[in-house]
C-alpha cells in the first residue's frame, strides 16, 4: 500500500538525531502522501480506523511544524532576493534572513535537546505501517477508488470557488491542501490507469505549487511585520517584492 512506503519513507527520513532541514522537508512531504493515500482508502477502512490513523499523521507531522516553517520562510526569502538586485542590497531583508536562519536553527536544535518528541513521531509512524497490513481492503475495495477520486476532485473545486470569490489567506491555503491531496492522489492513480493523460498529473502539481508560493509569501510577511515593527518606512522594498509576487 501506498500508505505504507510513505509512513516507511517519513520514518526513514526521521532517524537522523537531529534531522537536517531537508531531512525534515522530506518526512513532511512522505506523511502529506500517507495521508492522501489514507483518503483514498478512507471509503474501504472503518471511520473510526481512518480517524485514527490521519491523527496520528498529523501528530507525527506536527513535531516537524517550527523545523519546515523556518526553512521554508527562509527559502522564500532567498527566493525573492534573487529575483530582485535591489533586495540583495536591502538592509531589512538580510537582517530578516540572519533571523531565520536563527530560527532555523533553534527549531533543529529544539528536535535534538527533546529526542523524544522525534522518537514519538517515528513510533506512530511504524505503528501505521503495522496497522496498515491489517486494514481490510475487501473483494471490492479497489472499485471504490473512483468515488473516492471523485470526493478528493470535488472538494478541490469547492474550495476553487470559494477562493474565486473570497482570495484572502485563509481560502487560498485551504485550496492549496485541496490540490495536494489532489496531485498526491493522481500519482496513486498513475501506474493503475495508462489512459490517463499525461499532463493532468503535471498541472495539478503547478497549481499546488502556486498557491503553495502564495501561501508562503503570506506567511513571510506576517513574519516582516513581527520582525520589522517599528521600521514601516525601512520594510517598504520588501514588503513591495512580496506583494508583486503574490499577485
Amino acid at each position: 500500500l501506498a500508505a505504507i512506503q510513505h509512513a516507511a519513507s517519513a520514518a526513514r527520513a526521521l532517524a537522523a538525531s537531529p534531522p537536517s532541514d531537508v531531512e525534515v522537508h522530506a518526512a513532511r512531504k512522505e506523511i502529506k502522501r500517507a495521508r492522501a493515500a489514507l483518503r483514498m482508502l478512507r471509503s474501504t477502512v472503518s471511520e473510526a480506523v481512518y480517524a485514527r490513523d490521519d491523527a496520528a499523521l498529523r501528530a507525527a507531522a506536527r513535531v516537524l511544524n517550527a523545523a519546515r516553517d523556518a526553512r521554508v520562510l527562509l527559502r522564500t526569502l532567498e527566493s525573492l532576493r534573487r529575483r530582485h538586485a535591489t533586495l540583495r542590497k536591502d538592509q531589512t531583508s538580510a537582517a530578516l534572513a540572519r533571523a531565520l536562519r536563527r530560527r532555523q536553527f533553534e527549531a533543529l536544535r529544539h528536535l535534538q535537546l527533546h529526542p523524544s518528541e522525534l522518537a514519538g513521531a517515528r513510533a506512530a509512524l511504524q505503528r501505521l505501517q503495522l496497522r496498515a497490513r491489517r486494514w481490510r481492503v475487501g473483494r471490492h475495495g479497489w472499485s471504490r477508488l473512483a468515488p473516492a477520486f471523485k470526493r478528493i476532485y470535488r472538494a478541490g473545486r469547492r474550495a476553487a470557488r470559494t477562493a474565486s470569490r473570497r482570495p484572502d489567506v485563509s481560502t487560498l491555503h485551504q485550496w492549496r491542501k485541496k490540490m495536494q491531496y489532489l496531485w498526491h492522489a493522481l500519482q496513486i492513480l498513475e501506474p493503475l490507469q495508462s489512459a490517463m493523460p499525461p499532463k493532468i498529473g503535471a498541472l495539478a502539481r503547478r497549481l499546488a505549487d502556486c498557491l503553495g508560493e502564495e501561501h508562503d509569501l503570506a506567511r513571510l510577511r506576517s513574519a516582516l511585520g513581527a520582525f520589522g515593527q517599528r521600521r514601516e518606512k525601512a520594510d517598504e522594498p520588501l514588503r513591495a517584492a512580496i506583494e508583486r509576487r503574490r499577485r
